[in-house]
């Protein structure tokens, strides 16, 4: 059984050599191999990492007076506690969900007797069903439930109505200033993951316990282990992998020198083959240069040149029968362009028409007002003369009516004197 001193990387950390009891001078020393899956080692260290930030995160929510970064100590050592409980539960076959109440309800008498009875029936059954979970898998489960325990009122109402995505964002930066700031260490992590991956690799995939009885021994088993950290060989590249996913790691690396797959005998990066195919590669497949002179064959870009030499009089005939075709097009081009230099032409001149006859006009409507002011003053003119003669015809009348008068009396009064 693994001590939680063990668990936490500290002095108590498997180291790889079997502990033997020193009361014994005389029993052999078995040395173990202790090569862990690199890949289930890394991803069990960073997640956690994160689960320490969540988890943090998680208990702070809603408080003002509480920030994460003040609760880490007393988290994590809740973690590796809780992680060691649940871990020993997996590994002796009880269910990690289930013993964790048993560890936070029962009273302590009854504990040993609930956990015995659940060991067995789970074993049983899990006996009967043979699925083995991965021990990433196992270990993900324990920290998700350790994070739930973690949570307040006020997290678990945020995280079902409001302030989800908010709190995503918190979580994630808080785990990158975990890591910036070096909270919890990556060797002080991988330490833990490896005791970790011990205890709930149950099928002994993920781990090598391989013991020998001299380092000659453990050397050579070592060169051939399975799980032994090889690099990997590609230029650029530097991961580091077990030995057994060397083969898929070459099947998926970027950095993995390959032939164009287009048949160009260019060693390209299997990252950069999509940008080689479409840019630089002399086997793109191009359209001829004479294509809009009608040539309709499509070919490598790298042949082209090549293909312009042997269809040389193919492409100047096509080029002869597109310059017809153009000169035609031209000659119409060239009506059209004599019509609209007449058509301005004449737009020109009937500008130039309206503006002599605009100045005309306005010479004649001088004219006119010239005219008229002439006019006027020699009506003027009459109008004084009229009143005048019109005085003299009045006195005219009264004098012939005056001179009337007379006559008639002057005839009157001649009979009287005879």
């Amino acid at each position: 059984m693994l001590s939680i001193g063990s668990l936490r990387g500290g002095a108590g950390a498997n180291s790889g050599i079997a502990e033997i009891p020193t009361s014994n001078p005389d029993a052999p020393v078995f040395q173990e191999c202790g090569y862990f899956d690199v890949d289930q080692v890394g991803k069990i260290a960073q997640l956690l990492l994160v689960s320490l930030g969540t988890a943090c995160v998680e208990k702070t929510a809603g408080d003002p007076f509480n920030h994460p970064g003040a609760v880490v100590a007393d988290v994590k050592k809740e973690m590796l506690e809780y992680l060691n409980v649940q871990s020993e539960a997996f590994a002796t076959g009880t269910s990690a969900i289930v013993l964790q109440l048993n560890y936070l309800m029962f009273p302590l008498a009854l504990k040993f007797v609930v956990k015995i009875a659940l060991a067995f029936t789970l074993a049983v059954s899990g006996q009967i069903s043979g699925e083995i979970p991965s021990p990433l898998q196992v270990v993900e489960d324990i920290l998700e439930a350790f994070v739930r325990s973690k949570k307040n009122l006020f997290s678990r109402v945020s995280s079902k109505l409001l302030y989800s995505d908010k709190k995503d964002d918190k979580i994630e930066d808080f785990v990158q200033e975990l890591d910036r700031t070096g909270a919890w260490m990556i060797g002080r992590r991988e330490v833990l993951a490896r005791a970790l991956l011990k205890r709930v690799d149950r099928c002994k995939m993920f781990h090598c316990e391989m013991k020998f009885d001299t380092s000659e021994q453990l050397a050579e088993h070592k060169g051939k282990c399975a799980l032994r950290p090889v690099t990997c060989e590609n230029e650029g590249c530097g991961a580091v992998f077990s030995a057994f996913n060397a083969k898929p790691h070459d099947g998926n690396c970027p950095f993995k020198q390959l032939p164009c797959e287009q048949g160009c005998k260019v060693m390209v990066k299997r990252g950069d083959m999509d940008k080689h195919c479409v840019t630089l590669c002399p086997m793109k497949l191009v359209n001829c240069p004479f294509a809009q002179a009608g040539c309709t064959n499509s070919l490598p870009q790298g042949v082209a040149e090549q293909h312009c030499v042997d269809n040389l009089g193919h492409h100047l005939l096509l080029v002869f029968q597109t310059m017809q075709k153009q000169g035609v097009s031209i000659g119409n081009q060239g009506q059209r362009i004599n019509l609209l230099e007449k058509a301005m032409q004449i737009s020109q001149r009937t500008e130039a028409v309206d503006i002599g006859t605009v100045l005309l006009s306005s010479r004649e409507q001088e004219i006119r007002l010239k005219t008229m002011e002439q006019e006027v003053l020699k009506l003027r003119q009459d109008q004084k003369a009229t009143d005048v003669s019109a005085e003299v015809l009045q006195i005219r009348r009264e004098l012939r009516s005056l001179q009337k008068s007379i006559e008639t009396v002057t005839a009157q009064s001649a009979p009287q004197q005879q």
